[in-house]
């Protein structure tokens, strides 16, 4: 099973040629996690997504945004042979962008896509996720991490993916630990903003899950991590064990049409 995630806002209509070097892989994604999204350019991303790679079903939060006048939202992707729905806030699969914001507790709920993905007998709870960047909404980025933690602790371990890009951590060392963009924030707000992004970047071992490149290459060497976005590691994918991940990567960013670097990763489910 290949899972791709990767931030293609950008200016500029390049879906063709970010399409075309997805159709390059060796492997097509089974799962693709798209963040920023832009609505006027949904119906593009459907139509290749569906008609030029052979995408079964696709979800998105893009309404949400638009509902609350907010830019760009997420979409999920599956082939054929995944089942793929959006898991309901309250009950309701259709809800509106107020209604998420008010579930989520932030403004910017488009920002947090829960879909349900079925293989076989393996159902895989999945997080297509983004926080804003904190430098412009401190407190909607910790929201975003606060909202994520809260129903992920509450729900208790199960067969998780969580990916995207979480505009952190400001640096890794080499023994693993991480400098968040929570030391930057006024003093009043500082710890929290340190725990909401610490909780994400460490604390989703408490239910199992592993950061899945780190798992696999290690820390070492500050001078040898890989970057996905402006000399940082700030797209993450986190998996439950069990899927047995077996390789993790940052495509080259010249490669690709994007400011981030698609992060690749494939499991022997």
């Amino acid at each position: 099973m290949r899972v791709v995630s990767w931030n293609v806002n950008r200016s500029g209509d390049l879906i063709t040629e970010q399409a075309d070097w997805l159709e390059s892989l060796d492997i097509l994604p089974d799962i693709l996690l798209l963040q920023e999204v832009n609505l006027n350019r949904r119906d593009d991303w459907y139509d290749v997504l569906t008609d030029q790679l052979g995408y079964d079903t696709l979800v998105d939060t893009i309404d949400w945004g638009n509902d609350l006048g907010n830019s760009n939202g997420h979409l999920t992707a599956t082939l054929e042979g995944y089942e793929l729905e959006q898991q309901p806030i309250d009950g309701e699969a259709n809800v509106n962008g107020e209604m998420a914001a008010e579930a989520f507790g932030t403004a910017y709920p488009e920002k947090i896509l829960i879909t349900d993905i079925t293989i076989g007998d393996t159902q895989i709870e999945c997080w297509n996720v983004r926080a804003v960047p904190g430098g412009s909404y401190p407190e909607e980025k910790q929201a975003i991490f606060e909202s994520i933690f809260t129903q992920i602790e509450a729900d208790g371990e199960r067969t998780r993916l969580l990916a995207g890009d979480l505009n952190t951590p400001k640096r890794e060392l080499a023994d693993g630990q991480a400098v968040t963009y929570g030391y930057d924030r006024p003093k009043e707000m500082q710890r929290d903003a340190m725990v909401a992004e610490l909780n994400i970047l460490k604390g989703l071992g408490h239910f199992g899950m592993i950061d899945v490149f780190r798992a696999l290459h290690g820390y070492g060497d500050i001078d040898q991590l890989d970057v996905s976005h402006n000399g940082r590691r700030i797209d993450h994918l986190f998996a439950s064990e069990m899927l047995k991940p077996s390789k993790c990567w940052y495509a080259p960013l010249k490669t690709v049409s994007s400011d981030h670097a698609p992060l690749i990763a494939d499991f022997n489910l």
